[in-house]
């Protein structure tokens, strides 16, 4: 009796267990809000006055761009997740070229005021690995963008300061997908589950610039936290009836495939608040240095809450067409279940950003820049880390040029690799046991983008 408790209770558990992988996925926080400051590991972002995408990352070094400035582009994204395994089987989470587009207008109104819009893509991640393979209860598939809407407005206090502020509308969509391993004596061996879930939510960001001196420029930004209220659809399928060992030599039809099907869900997660720091040196003509410090708050991701409530009512509707000897055992199970499921411990850490960076002016025409970066990962406690997103620390080597068409008219382009470091492993959520290590974790970044002033 007990045996057959576990094994519905694990069964429903490890598909309901993909809502923690949503909450894993918000994880993954894009910076590449910028072409051209992908060039320098994003050294200097938001104290660039050749760069509009200031209007996200500072908005108030919009009042480093006289007039009017449109700039649009986007920074494509490929993956080389290449795991093995300690049993000796291997999988790669890559999945085709992701495009993360970004567009800015800002717009001088008077000598002091400026007005500006933006939009990106600041946090999103897409994998995909074979449906059965060896570790699918840590994931199978993930598509996940967070689009942000941001007007926003700036001041010129005086020469030496400058201030801005905005609002950020953001909607979320998310797919995610968990497997799990089906009961023994139920004909099947492949159970998934499918998250498709959407969200809206408001935040804020406010940005200061600081010019001590006419070739120096330092910049203070910060983005709030913006909580989402996810809503959609859990799909569960491949779970089938189970011939369970009542004892005394009774045998009762468990009726798993009672959960199959698709279940009004949800849950709360936060997209964390972040603060910058950035500093840009004119050296000379050709020469300009840049360097940048972002902090963000994934410490306050401590747990996820999830709405079980359907799911819970589809287990109790299988527990009432069980023999009447069978309903209690498994009801404490269950119970046991839906409560594991419905709060999920992340205790993630904050993580920072060090880049550092510079450009050289070849001519008037053509400039060359490049970067190097350090980025830390919120993973605090190994056994949280999933196969969707296998976070890590990592490094950014980056290079890129502008092309000056016209006075009124550039592009740039870019070209970054992020190379994951230290801990890589993924490891048992039963015991803790290292169950493999992905051999690589990398990303490779082109961005490409066009600018014009009118």
């Amino acid at each position: 009796m007990k045996n057959t408790s576990f094994k519905i209770a694990a069964a429903a558990a490890a598909v309901a267990s993909l809502f923690a992988s949503a909450a894993n996925a918000g994880g993954f926080q894009l910076t590449e809000q910028s072409a051209l400051g992908l060039g320098r590991a994003y050294a200097g972002a938001g104290v660039d006055g050749s760069d509009v995408s200031g209007v996200y990352y500072n908005p108030a070094s919009m009042t480093l761009t006289p007039g009017t400035a449109a700039q649009l582009g986007f920074v494509g994204v490929g993956l080389n997740l290449d795991y093995a395994g300690n049993d000796g089987t291997t999988e790669n989470g890559r999945k085709a070229p992701e495009l993360v587009p970004h567009a800015y207008i800002s717009h001088q109104v008077n000598d002091t005021t400026w007005v500006g819009f933006s939009f990106t893509v600041p946090f999103g991640m897409s994998t995909e690995y074979d449906r059965n393979w060896a570790h699918k209860d840590h994931g199978t598939d993930a598509e996940i963008m967070v689009f942000d809407f941001n007007p926003s407005v700036a001041w010129k206090v005086t020469d030496k300061v400058r201030l801005g502020a905005g609002v950020s509308f953001q909607y979320v969509d998310a797919s995610l997908g968990m497997g799990g391993t089906a009961p023994t004596g139920t004909g099947t061996t492949n159970v998934h589950g499918q998250l498709e879930a959407t969200s809206t939510a408001w935040g804020w960001n406010a940005g200061i610039l600081f010019m001590p001196v006419e070739n120096v420029r330092l910049g203070l930004s910060y983005r709030s936290q913006i909580q989402h209220k996810a809503e959609g659809d859990l799909t569960i399928d491949g779970l089938a009836p189970l011939s369970a060992d009542l004892g005394n030599g009774h045998v009762a039809q468990v009726p798993l495939n009672l959960f199959n099907g698709t279940y009004d869900s949800g849950a709360v997660v936060s997209a964390p608040a972040w603060a910058m720091m950035s500093a840009a040196w004119d050296v000379n003509s050709w020469l300009s240095l840049y360097a940048t410090f972002r902090w963000t708050d994934w410490s306050s991701f401590e747990s996820l809450k999830v709405d079980t409530s359907a799911l819970e009512g589809a287990i109790q509707h299988g527990i009432s067409q069980l023999p009447d000897e069978a309903k209690p055992g498994v009801g404490a199970v269950v119970g046991q279940m839906v409560e594991g499921m419905s709060y999920i411990r992340n205790n993630w850490r904050d993580t920072y950003l060090y880049a550092v960076g510079g450009d050289v002016r070849v001519n008037s025409f053509w400039t060359l820049r490049g970067g190097i970066a350090y980025e830390t990962s919120p993973i605090q406690e190994r056994e949280t880390r999933t196969a969707i997103i296998p976070d890590a620390d990592r490094w950014w080597f980056a290079v890129g040029s502008t092309f000056n068409w016209t006075k009124d008219f550039q592009t740039d382009v870019a070209f970054a690799h992020l190379h994951g470091v230290h801990e890589r492993s993924l490891y048992s959520k039963e015991n803790g046991q290292e169950l493999g290590k992905f051999r690589k974790l990398d990303a490779f970044l082109l961005g490409v983008q066009a600018q014009y002033r009118f």
